[in-house]
């Protein structure tokens, strides 16, 4: 259960922050649903309770774990090759699964493995539109988990991945 104040993740659109819970009458049957402002955005988000859990909406990561998850960065990418080795219908899938999966490891994984692959050869504008996306979503989350400005969570993205440069 998240509380109104909540800052969230929801996987695909990114970072918001509970500020509705409330119950209200759809086709008939009453349920609680969350309304969420996403940060960035002027859209809200209207969740039912009962579809929570298959949203992989989850809290923000804790100050402490992104330090940890952004010291050891390295731990997110495969070897350099193996990727362009898979075709990009498999990576789509891979990587879209990832991306659904709202978790704060797999945006990483998105991030590494495709900065990797431009480095290797051009990205479709799937994988770049999927590797802005999911950079997006980090950034805010580094952001509000860190109270600092987008800004300074790039830089904190960028300078974790310094061994990419």
């Amino acid at each position: 259960m998240f509380n109104i104040g909540d800052v969230i993740v929801y996987p695909s659109q990114g970072v918001g922050v509970i500020d509705i819970i409330e119950e209200k009458e759809f086709k008939g049957e009453k349920q609680n649903y969350y309304t969420i402002q996403l940060n960035n955005s002027s859209m809200k988000l209207t969740l039912p309770f009962c579809r929570i859990e298959s949203s992989n909406m989850r809290l923000i990561s804790d100050s402490k774990t992104l330090d940890s998850s952004l010291k050891n960065i390295y731990k997110y990418t495969v070897e350099p090759g193996l990727l362009s080795k898979v075709n990009f219908k498999e990576r789509k899938i891979i990587n879209d699964s990832k991306l659904k999966s709202g978790t704060l490891e797999n945006y990483l994984e998105i991030i590494c493995n495709l900065t990797q692959l431009k480095m290797e050869h051009n990205l479709n504008s799937s994988e770049k539109q999927m590797l802005v996306n999911a950079k997006k979503i980090v950034i805010e989350e580094i952001s509000q988990s860190k109270k600092v400005t987008n800004d300074e969570a790039t830089t904190l993205l960028d300078v974790s991945m310094g061994f990419y440069n």
